[in-house]
Parts: C-alpha cells; structure tokens; sequence
C-alpha cells in the first residue's frame, strides 16, 4: 500500500511503451474469470478504491463474460485526488461511447481496469496505479 498501510493491494504499471487501451484483468478463477458479478437492472454500480500519480484522468472498468469475449460493457470514472486513496464508482447504465450497453439477462464473471484509458504510455510515460476493494455498490 503507497500509502503506508499493511494491507494487500494490487499495484498496475502502465509502462512507457503501453498501448492506450493497456489494463490489468482480476480474476480468482479459471479463464481469468470471477464469481458472477451481481449486476441487474436496478444494481448497475460499481466501486474501486484507487491510487493514482494523477488527478483528473480516466480509469475504465469493463465487466464481460469470460467465455465469450463478444458480451461486455464498459464504463468510466475520472480521478480527482493525486497520490492519495479514492473510491470511483462507476454505473454501467451509463457506457463509455462506442461500447455495448448494459444487459441484465448476459453473465458477467471478468473484470478489467484501465488507467488512463486512450492515453499511450509514450505519451504519458511509465506510472505506478493501485486499486483495492472492487465491489458492486448496493
């Protein structure tokens, strides 16, 4: 944890090279796949507690059915604090331009994290995120 605390976290590095679609999948199962993730109609929120070098920059999460890449949704939060712990919440009622829409009736069990989404490492340059706590909002 950067910021001193014993915790476990996970610690992603957008290297200088990186494509601007770079990210970091978590998975606990096979497949890089996770539990279902309960989202429905009326619960389409998710949080992730971050930890960027920057403020103002956008972080995706994608959630998508890991035995069928075709079924996904993405969405997007933007950071506000810099070096110092947030939680972002985003809504998949909401995705980011050019993806599907949400689908209560598709299985979501892959989720996917991008820092600094549509920005090139070469153009940023190599930086160290964190994130924690990935959890459906209730």
């Amino acid at each position: 944890d950067p910021a001193g605390g014993t915790n476990q976290v996970v610690q992603a590095i957008k290297q200088g090279f990186a494509e601007l679609w770079a990210g970091t999948t978590v998975s606990t199962l096979a497949g890089d796949a996770v539990p279902r993730i309960p989202l429905a109609a009326g619960s389409t929120q998710m949080s992730v507690r971050v930890y960027s070098p920057d403020a103002g920059i956008p972080v995706r999460l994608k959630v998508e059915d890991a035995s069928n890449a075709a079924i996904s949704v993405e969405t997007e939060a933007t950071t506000a604090a810099v070096n110092t712990w947030e939680i972002l919440v985003f809504d998949f009622a909401n995705q980011a331009a050019g993806t599907a829409p949400f689908d209560e009736a598709n299985t979501y069990d892959k989720v996917s994290i991008f820092f600094n989404f549509g920005t090139t490492g070469a153009d940023a340059g190599e930086k160290t995120y964190y994130f924690d706590d990935v959890a459906v909002v209730p």
